[in-house]
């Protein structure tokens, strides 16, 4: 196993654990005890889920979902779950704002298809804005482009949306 020993903390957390092994050598211990068990513990323990951040700014005319950090799996399942909600409270329409994000997973691009349909079927207009560039990617290489309602900005989408609204009541 390959460990990091580039910065100061890590030669230290080494140099530690290494003596503590010498010492440990002199003296009975469990038969399979493994130093780089040990290690991988430890820097597990140590590793920081990326931060993902939800926000959600509610006026007359929108709700705004703006999502900063990472779509991973981790972040997509608390999208899913936030979109899910903000749809069951039927606002007169829902904007997703991804103008913060980091990373799109494959299962960040399902959430999104997934929120679509169920606006659609709750009857709540739904749009999306701020696709930066690696999202922006992800769409246009899985052909998504045409079943998302991607804006510029979220004036655009609130333009689009009331658009939407008034073309209804046309009918």
């Amino acid at each position: 196993m390959t460990w990091r020993e580039d910065d100061a903390r890590h030669r230290e957390v080494l140099a530690a654990l290494r003596a503590w092994a010498r010492e440990i050598d002199a003296v009975p211990y469990p038969p399979g005890l493994d130093i780089d068990a040990l290690m991988a513990r430890h820097f597990e323990s140590r590793r920081e889920e990326p931060v993902m951040e939800l926000v959600v700014t509610t006026t007359a005319p929108v709700s705004v979902l703006a999502v900063g950090g990472e779509l991973d799996l981790t972040g997509s399942r608390r999208l899913r779950s936030r979109l899910t909600e903000e749809i069951g409270l039927a606002p007169r329409a829902l904007v997703l704002d991804l103008t913060g994000a980091a990373h799109c997973s494959a299962r960040g691009l399902a959430v999104l298809l997934e929120a679509t349909g169920d606006a659609r079927a709750a009857g709540v207009p739904f749009a999306i804005v701020g696709c930066v560039p690696v999202v922006r990617r992800a769409i246009d290489a899985l052909g998504l482009g045409d079943a998302l309602q991607l804006h510029a900005t979220t004036a655009d989408a609130v333009e689009w949306l009331d658009l939407l609204d008034r073309l209804k009541t046309l009918r």
